[in-house]
């Protein structure tokens, strides 16, 4: 994505309402935040494919219906009214993360836009309403179960780039959501989720990615072992980091007795992790073309992911902290 000047400035407003939702202590002012963000990241969303004024414009509809919600229980809140206006903030809140069951609007607004807008749409967007969430007192497991196994599931079955990408945040959304109420892991969870999904995009924007059987490019075999590692850590293969999340999680989930959620996180970790080793076999098994002199050869980024994957110990001694 080129950053020119526009894009730099819709860039600073949408991280300026971000910023301003996560930090205020007024409904009113959390909801302006997610508006100033709204109508900063459509913008954004321009590009050369075919579907991006569908993408840019069902984004808009979904988001406008969510703060249309929120709108409407803020002001039910302010009246005290004898509604019940937390179930309304929530689904509001739940539509604008794209959980299930409000996911289908994320998959079908990630095919017309570019990596780099996904990454800010799967990570940073989420944010502000994860923040709101950890706010509000209802009980989301029900929903962060029904999101987990419907990233899981429906995500089998895909050679879509974009969709696996989708349906892994969604799944990864869930495991969020368990970890809301009880801790601030979620934050550290968003975080580490964060570093890996900007390894694997910024590989899809360089080798011109769009389906699994156009993984078969020629690089360097240090490079694809990163990649390799760095997919297997998103599907929570021990002991990298992307299990010492999950791992964490699992355990709170024993702490407070809830085995029924717990056993459905480790049953779809597994069919996570089967659409991403489907990923990483027709990568890493393809034939290199690299002379062996310069097979030892890693770029900066392939580097600096292989030390964040193997920092598995001390995440584990950070999340005690946040418990």
């Amino acid at each position: 994505m080129l950053m020119n000047s526009s894009k730099l400035l819709f860039m600073s407003s949408m991280c300026m309402g971000i910023i301003m939702s996560i930090s205020s202590n007024n409904w009113i002012m959390m909801w302006c935040g997610l508006e100033i963000s709204l109508v900063s990241i459509i913008p954004q969303m321009i590009n050369k494919y075919i579907k991006s004024s569908e993408s840019m414009m069902k984004y808009f509809i979904v988001q406008s219906i969510s703060s249309s919600m929120l709108m409407l229980g803020l002001m039910i809140m302010i009246m005290k009214g004898d509604y019940n206006y937390d179930y309304m903030l929530t689904s509001a809140l739940l539509i604008k993360t794209g959980v299930s069951p409000f996911h289908n609007w994320v998959l079908t607004v990630l095919e017309g836009i570019e990596p780099f807008m996904m990454l800010i749409l799967l990570t940073i967007n989420k944010m502000a309403p994860l923040t709101l969430l950890s706010y509000l007192t209802s009980n989301y497991t029900l929903v962060a179960m029904m999101t987990i196994l419907t990233g899981a599931i429906m995500g089998i079955n895909q050679s879509s780039m974009k969709k696996i990408i989708g349906y892994s945040s969604i799944f990864n959304m869930g495991f969020m959501l368990t970890a809301m109420k009880k801790s601030m892991m979620w934050i550290l969870y968003l975080t580490i989720y964060s570093l890996l999904m900007l390894y694997v995009i910024m590989y899809m924007n360089k080798q011109k990615i769009s389906f699994i059987n156009q993984m078969t490019f020629s690089e360097l075999i240090t490079n694809k072992i990163s990649l390799w590692m760095n997919m297997l850590s998103m599907g929570g293969m021990p002991p990298l980091i992307g299990f010492s999340i999950k791992f964490m999680i699992i355990t709170q989930m024993i702490k407070l007795k809830m085995m029924t959620l717990m056993s459905i996180m480790i049953m779809s970790s597994l069919l996570v992790m089967f659409f991403y080793l489907r990923m990483t076999f027709v990568s890493l098994m393809t034939k290199s073309t690299i002379q062996k002199s310069k097979l030892t050869k890693l770029n900066k980024l392939s580097s600096w992911m292989l030390i964040i994957n193997l920092m598995t110990m001390p995440t584990l001694m950070l999340s005690k902290t946040m418990v």
